[in-house]
């Protein structure tokens, strides 16, 4: 698309060449996106939502009734229903292929567990910070020979998949387009799909008073890069668990980043519910339950029937149903939305900073790793 400033690994292109191949017959124009295109593009997206269900179902320690609590957390969660099924990002793949990482390694197939992993990057770029924190906590306890194959498997499945898009040529190209930010840090508008804390508040600062701060942005990305670093070395000193290194990875990068859209808050909800459910301290909790359901917040405060009615075919029936909800809010003031950028981004600091100084006791797990 001329002017769309984010590239996507190939994963997603792959999925939706599938969906074109069951749907050869789809049309789309600049105000047309044939129902049959729609469904065929969504369904592996919803089936992700499924899977991530599924799977925690199985992780959560406890009862059937308690795992079917957790589990609808994520199933019933209004973000993912949302991004899936309304707006169709596909965020949810990712997450579900990162949550498999997580589990595979804690049964004890760390090579599958890389393998997967390596799936999780070529949907989204930005998993990679929650497998490099995943690494740094095992690193330590893995004989260096199985580390070293591990990571052999993790870079081939990389290399097989992203081959066919290097050999044209573009090898260059691409490497800049999946690695480097698709957009230079400057102000974030409209800051109602602005879910950096900092991006947010900077925007709204410059707007009120006339600030000419957007060079604070745009120390965002090495602050990112030093706070990266920083948190390796302590989840490798401190011999973080595995779940909670992950949610440390994303967490960082959903706090600090200068541009956060809603559908990267996906990422971390089925990390969050799993921590929750696991955790022998009421603090870590209460935190990461509040970073599963917090941006559910959102929908609230924005007019969600909009895609409904943005290209034909339109569904103007369902306006009367979100107004009933409450999804039918537009042109609420700039505050409201950055008081809950800001309130994701406090959470998932107080997550990191807890899980570097004061939570110390394992969380209950199914593993099986020796």
């Amino acid at each position: 698309m001329v002017g769309w400033g984010f590239v996507y690994p190939p994963v997603w292109l792959l999925i939706l060449g599938l969906a074109l191949a069951v749907v050869p017959a789809a049309l789309a124009g600049a105000n047309f996106v044939d129902t049959a295109w729609r469904l065929a593009m969504k369904t592996p997206i919803i089936t992700a939502d499924i899977v991530i269900g599924i799977v925690l179902f199985m992780a959560v320690p406890g009862s059937r009734w308690r795992k079917l609590i957790f589990a609808s957390l994520w199933l019933l969660n209004p973000a993912a229903w949302y991004e899936s099924a309304v707006f169709g990002q596909f965020d949810a793949i990712a997450a579900a292929f990162l949550l498999g990482a997580l589990i595979l390694f804690e049964r004890g197939h760390d090579r599958w567990a890389f393998g997967v992993a390596a799936l999780a990057v070529l949907t989204k770029q930005h998993t990679l910070l929650p497998v490099l924190f995943m690494t740094a906590a095992v690193i330590r306890t893995m004989p260096w020979r199985r580390m070293a194959g591990n990571l052999v498997i993790f870079g081939s499945v990389i290399a097989i998949i992203s081959l066919p898009f290097m050999i044209t040529g573009a090898a260059t190209e691409y490497v800049r387009a999946v690695l480097l930010p698709g957009q230079y840090p400057t102000y974030q508008y409209p800051i109602l799909y602005s879910f950096s804390g900092s991006g947010a508040l900077v925007t709204y600062l410059h707007d009120t008073f006339g600030w000419d701060n957007a060079g604070w942005l745009q120390i965002n990305t090495p602050l990112l890069a030093a706070t990266v670093a920083g948190g390796l070395a302590i989840t490798w000193f401190k011999k973080i668990t595995p779940l909670r290194a992950m949610l440390v990875g994303i967490l960082l990068f959903i706090a600090i980043f200068y541009r956060i859209n809603y559908q990267y808050l996906i990422i971390f909800i089925p990390l969050a519910i799993l921590a929750a459910s696991r955790t022998k301290y009421l603090s870590e909790r209460v935190i990461s339950l509040g970073l599963a359901l917090v941006p559910a917040i959102w929908l609230w405060l924005f007019k969600v029937s909009f895609w409904f009615n943005l290209m034909s075919p339109v569904f103007p029936n369902v306006e009367p149903l979100f107004e009933r909800i409450g999804w039918n809010h537009i042109g609420l003031p700039d505050h409201y939305y950055v008081i809950l950028a800001l309130s994701i981004m406090l959470l998932a600091l107080a997550y990191v900073i807890y899980t570097f100084t004061r939570w110390r006791l394992p969380s209950e797990s199914t593993s099986n790793i020796e």
